[in-house]
């Protein structure tokens, strides 16, 4: 919306964001983006394959265009737009999972309480969905596949912003703690090719790497551990990852995470910490509205440098690089106090 529209066509805006989001995720599962790869067509043309009603794809299609996922070329055919292009299944960087996930049940019903989230300072996630949102995972594996490949579309946005700014020259055993499929384990160990990895998170994950490291060529150098992070982390890392990880925590979880980590590392190790960071007050950024959805689905939240730095000092560690990145992550190095 332009800076001069009235303020109440941009509340406007905010409230029908909600529908485009649903509606966007809506045209993921049914994978109405695969079946425009090819070029334009009608709803009434995909409606079978994607087992919708024609009349309701067509009202969907027309939705998308409106805020341009799809672009109406004539006779009630569509085409991708550039945007609809990364809803895809089979492009590099898809987004397809990361929106089906975040329109799931499991995000989705928590939202739906929020207000109590704001009021209490307590996700809503066990009132929502009966129980924790990684148990509801486990017991929706669906789901939780798509969360799983959305982690790792943020892995690969994450790579593309820290590889180039951050080097891992030297390293010997990267350890990867809650690293999903291993993406970003990737593309390390791609770029340090004496090294060999770990990769580590829970047994149902880490089950799912193949599909991942097979294709970066590194699957033979990474070792898959299952396991829970609060109870340990594997030992003898002289690079320990975590992407996207302390986020999703407490600042008292945090500690026991990274106190686990301080115990595993060898000597002179280094945490590498990749995060959103909570900038100055009131600036453009999607960490605050992010911080807003750790509020509302877990424990979370998202920090500014001092906040980490103080996390690291409880665990044991000090801070001992901070590298800005062309995007919202900053890598956040840590050593041994």
């Amino acid at each position: 919306m332009a800076s001069h529209a009235p303020p109440a066509a941009v509340i406007f805006q905010f409230v029908s964001g909600i529908w485009a989001a649903q509606a966007i995720g809506a045209a993921a599962r049914l994978r109405v983006p695969d079946h425009l790869a090819a070029g334009p067509r009608s709803a009434e043309e995909i409606a079978l394959g994607v087992g919708a009603d024609p009349s309701a794809l067509h009202r969907l299609m027309r939705g998308l265009a409106s805020v341009g996922v799809l672009t109406h070329v004539a006779d009630g055919k569509f085409a991708l737009t550039p945007v609809g292009e990364v809803l895809r299944s089979d492009v590099p960087g898809s987004l397809r999972s990361m929106v089906i996930a975040q329109t799931a049940p499991a995000h989705w019903l928590p939202w739906g309480r929020c207000e109590k989230a704001f009021r209490t300072g307590k996700p809503t996630t066990d009132e929502a969905l009966g129980m924790s949102l990684w148990e509801h995972y486990a017991k929706n594996p669906e789901e939780g596949d798509h969360f799983a490949e959305a982690m790792s579309g943020l892995s690969a946005m994450a790579m593309q912003a820290v590889i180039p700014v951050y080097s891992f020259a030297g390293a010997q055993q990267v350890v990867d703690v809650g690293g999903s499929h291993g993406g970003f384990l990737a593309a390390v160990l791609q770029k340090v090719p004496a090294a060999r990895g770990v990769l580590f998170d829970r047994p149902d994950i880490v089950a799912g790497a193949d599909a991942t490291l097979g294709p970066a060529g590194v699957s033979e150098r990474v070792e898959r551990v299952g396991g829970d992070f609060f109870a340990g982390v594997p030992e003898g890392g002289d690079v320990y990852l975590l992407k996207h990880i302390l986020h999703d925590w407490s600042d008292d979880e945090c500690v026991a995470i990274l106190t686990n980590v301080r115990n595993a590392m060898a000597p002179g190790a280094r945490v590498v910490v990749v995060e959103m960071v909570i900038g100055a007050e009131g600036a453009p950024s999607p960490a605050p509205l992010l911080d807003l959805n750790m509020l509302v689905l877990l424990s979370g939240k998202e920090r500014t440098i001092a906040e980490f730095g103080a996390l690291f000092e409880r665990a044991g560690m000090k801070t001992s690089k901070v590298i800005p990145t062309m995007s919202p992550f900053a890598v956040i190095e840590a050593r041994a106090a």
